[in-house]
C-alpha cells in the first residue's frame, strides 16, 4: 500500500509537472531531505541575478521548513512517509523579464495527493519581483479580459470534465483567481490550480492570453521587451 502511494505521487507529478526547461545561465539547485517520516525534494533556479536568486532560494528553503515543522512529529498513516517534492519550469517573455512555475505535490495522508502552482516572475533589471498587480496600469480590465478568455477556453477544452458551478467561479475576475500567472513571449500563462475551476481528476489547467488581448489594460511592455505605447 505504502509503495502504490509513493508511485501515485510520482506518477502525478510525471504527467503533471513539465521537464525543467534548460537554458544555459540557469543552474538547478535542489533542497533534498529524507527521514522515516518526510522526504522533501525542492528544485529552484538559479538565475544569475542576486536579488532575485536570494528571494528565490528563500522561498524555497521556507517551503522545506514549513512541511517539516508541520509533519516531523505527525504519526504516519501505514509506515508511509509524507512527501514533498517541487519542480519548476521557466519562461522568458523577454531578455528584461523571468517567470518561474513550480508545482508543488504533496502527500499527507487520504486518497490522493495534493497538488499547487505556485508562480513568481521577476524584473530582471534590478531582480524585483512583479505580481499581477504590477502587470497592468488597469488591472480591473486585464482580469475581465483574462476571466471571458478562461472561461471561454475551458468551457471547450474540458469537455465532459466541464462542471459550470466550479467553472464560473474560478474565473470571475478576480485576482486571486489569477494569482498564479507567467509571462510568455505571446503574453500570458494562467494557471488554474485542481479544483479551481474542475474536478481533481481533470488535472490543473491552463490558459494561454495573449498580449495584443490584454493592451487595454495597458501592459507593462518593456517586461515583454516592447516599447511603451505612446
Amino acid at each position: 500500500m505504502a509503495y502504490s502511494f509513493r508511485l501515485f505521487l510520482a506518477c502525478l507529478l510525471g504527467l503533471l509537472l513539465p521537464q525543467l526547461a534548460a537554458a544555459a545561465d540557469v543552474r538547478n539547485e535542489m533542497i533534498s531531505k529524507q527521514t522515516d517520516k518526510l522526504r522533501i525534494e525542492i528544485q529552484y533556479p538559479v538565475i544569475g541575478q542576486p536579488r532575485a536568486d536570494a528571494d528565490i532560494s528563500a522561498w524555497a528553503q521556507q517551503l522545506a521548513r514549513n512541511f517539516e515543522n508541520d509533519y516531523a512529529q505527525e504519526p504516519i498513516e501505514e509506515e508511509m512517509p509524507y512527501e514533498l517534492r517541487a519542480t519548476y519550469t521557466i519562461s522568458r517573455p523577454s531578455d528584461r523579464a523571468i517567470s518561474i512555475a513550480w508545482e508543488v505535490g504533496t502527500f499527507t495522508g487520504g486518497a490522493h495527493g495534493n497538488l499547487d502552482i505556485i508562480t513568481k516572475t521577476y524584473d530582471l533589471h534590478d531582480g524585483a519581483p512583479v505580481d499581477i498587480h504590477d502587470l497592468f496600469k488597469d488591472l480591473e480590465t486585464a482580469l475581465n479580459h483574462m476571466s471571458v478568455c478562461s472561461y471561454n477556453s475551458l468551457s471547450e477544452s474540458l469537455g465532459d470534465m466541464r462542471v459550470e458551478d466550479m467553472l464560473r467561479g474560478g474565473t470571475t475576475p478576480d485576482a486571486d483567481n489569477f494569482s498564479s500567472l507567467a509571462l510568455i513571449p505571446s503574453g500570458v500563462r494562467i494557471y488554474f490550480q485542481p479544483y479551481q475551476v474542475a474536478p481533481w481528476a481533470a488535472g490543473p489547467q491552463t490558459v494561454d492570453v495573449s498580449l495584443e488581448d490584454l493592451m487595454e489594460a495597458e501592459p507593462r511592455l518593456d517586461l515583454w521587451g516592447r516599447p511603451a505605447r505612446p
